[in-house]
C-alpha cells in the first residue's frame, strides 16, 4: 500500500500555504490565461473581419452604381433619368452625398464592433482575474436604464439618424422640408440634420425632432404652373399658347437640358366665380424645377400678351379709365375752383392753380355684376344711362 503523504500547515501559522492549494492555483491561473488567449485571439480575428465587411459595404456604398454598367444605363433610361456628365454640379453633389453616408455608416458600425470586442475581451479578463462577471452584468444593466431615462433625446436623435441614413431618406444638396426649416442639406449626422434656407439661415433640426420628410429633389422634379384665365378665353388657344411658352423657353439649352418629359396640360382643373384653371406640368431633373418655372412663366407673360389671352381679375378690382366721363361729384375740382388764390400764400396758390389746370379727377368705374368679369364687361356709358 502505498502512503502519500500531504503537508498540512499548523493553525498558529497564516502565512503558510499547502503546497496542493498553490498547484490547483497555478493550474488553474494558466487554464484562465489559455482560455483568455483564445477569447482574445478569436475576438481579433472576427473583429478584424467584421471591419472588412464594413469597409466593402461602405465603399459599395460610396462608388454608387457604375453608369458604364449597360444593366444600370438601361434601368436609369427606363426611369426617365438622364445620365449626367462627369463634372457636372449634380454629379459631384450626388458623390458628396454618397461619401458622407458611407462615412457615417462606416463610423458607426467600426464604433459598435468596437465595443462589442472590448466588452467580451473585458470580461475574459475580469474572469481571469477572479472578478465575478455576473454582478458586474446587472449593476451595468441598471446603470445604462438610468442612462436612458437621462439622455432619452439624445438616443433617440442616434437612433433616429441611424435609420434615416439607412433608409437613404435625404443626403448633401437635397432641398428638404423637414416640417420646422425648409432649405437645402449642407450636413447629415446621427444626431442632428444641418440646414440652410432660401434666405441664408441655417437650421440645425434634431433627428428626433423630424416628424415627416419632404424631399423636393428626390431623383427627379416636376413643374406645376397654374394660370387662371377669364371665361371669355378659348380653352384650346390657352393650352397651345402655353405648349408655345415651353417650346421657346428649350430654346435656352440649359432649359432643355434640365427638361425630361413632354409637357401636359390635361385641361380644365377646377371652376372658380372669375375665372378656370390650367394646369402645366413638366418632369425636370432635380433642383431645375424653379429655374424652368421662371424661364416658362416668362415667355408665357411674352406670348399671352401677343396673342390677346386675359387673365382672370379679381372681383373686387377696380379699372381706371382717364378718358370715361366721371362717374359722381369731383369734389377735389369743385374745391379748387372755390379757391380764391389772392388769400393763399405763394406756394398755396401755385397748387391751387394745378389742381384747376388738371380739369376732374377720374373716378374709378366699379366691375360689372355678372360672373366672371375680368374687365371686359364693365357697364357702357350708354348701359348706365338706361339705368
Amino acid at each position: 500500500m502505498l502512503l502519500i503523504s500531504t503537508e498540512t500547515c499548523p493553525a498558529s501559522d497564516p502565512d503558510c500555504i499547502p503546497a496542493n492549494a498553490l498547484e490547483k492555483f497555478v493550474s488553474g491561473a494558466a487554464s484562465a490565461t489559455i482560455s483568455f488567449a483564445v477569447t482574445l485571439v478569436v475576438v481579433l480575428v472576427l473583429w478584424l473581419i467584421a471591419r472588412q465587411v464594413v469597409k466593402s459595404v461602405a465603399r459599395s456604398i460610396k462608388d454608387g452604381t457604375p453608369l458604364q454598367n449597360r444593366k444600370a444605363r438601361k434601368a436609369l433610361a427606363k426611369a426617365h433619368i438622364k445620365i449626367p456628365d462627369i463634372d457636372t454640379t449634380e454629379a459631384r453633389l450626388e458623390a458628396e452625398r454618397r461619401r458622407q453616408r458611407a462615412g457615417t455608416i462606416r463610423t458607426v458600425l467600426n464604433s459598435t464592433i468596437t465595443i462589442i470586442a472590448v466588452t467580451v475581451v473585458g470580461a475574459a479578463l475580469l474572469t481571469v482575474l477572479g472578478v465575478p462577471v455576473g454582478p458586474l452584468i446587472a449593476s451595468a444593466g441598471i446603470a445604462g436604464v438610468a442612462l436612458g431615462f437621462g439622455a432619452q433625446s439624445l438616443v433617440k436623435d442616434v437612433l433616429s439618424g441611424i435609420f434615416m441614413l439607412l433608409e437613404d431618406q435625404y443626403g448633401v444638396g437635397d432641398i428638404v422640408d423637414l416640417g420646422e426649416a425648409i432649405g437645402s442639406v449642407e450636413e447629415v449626422g446621427l444626431r442632428a440634420t444641418r440646414l440652410r434656407s432660401l434666405d441664408g439661415t441655417v437650421w440645425y433640426v434634431p433627428n428626433g425632432e423630424i416628424r415627416r420628410v419632404g424631399n423636393m429633389t428626390r431623383l427627379w422634379s416636376r413643374v406645376l404652373i397654374e394660370v387662371r384665365f377669364s371665361y371669355n378665353t378659348d380653352v384650346d388657344a390657352a393650352r397651345e399658347a402655353m405648349f408655345d411658352a415651353v417650346a421657346s423657353a428649350r430654346l435656352d439649352a440649359d432649359i432643355d437640358q434640365a427638361i425630361l418629359s413632354e409637357p401636359e396640360v390635361p385641361g380644365i382643373e377646377a371652376f372658380e366665380f372669375n375665372a378656370f384653371m390650367l394646369r402645366l406640368m413638366v418632369q425636370v431633373n432635380p433642383a431645375t424645377q424653379w429655374s424652368v418655372q421662371r424661364a416658362i412663366r416668362r415667355q408665357m407673360r411674352a406670348i399671352f400678351a401677343r396673342r390677346g389671352l386675359r387673365l382672370a381679375v379679381p372681383d373686387q378690382a377696380m379699372i381706371y379709365d382717364a378718358g370715361a366721363a366721371a362717374v359722381g361729384n369731383d369734389v377735389a375740382g369743385q374745391e379748387a375752383a372755390a379757391i380764391d388764390e389772392n388769400e393763399l400764400d405763394p406756394r398755396s396758390a401755385s397748387r391751387a392753380r394745378d389742381l384747376k389746370a388738371s380739369g376732374p379727377t377720374p373716378v374709378p368705374k366699379p366691375q360689372g355684376d355678372r360672373p366672371g368679369a375680368s374687365g371686359s364687361n364693365l357697364p357702357s356709358a350708354a348701359e348706365g344711362d338706361e339705368e
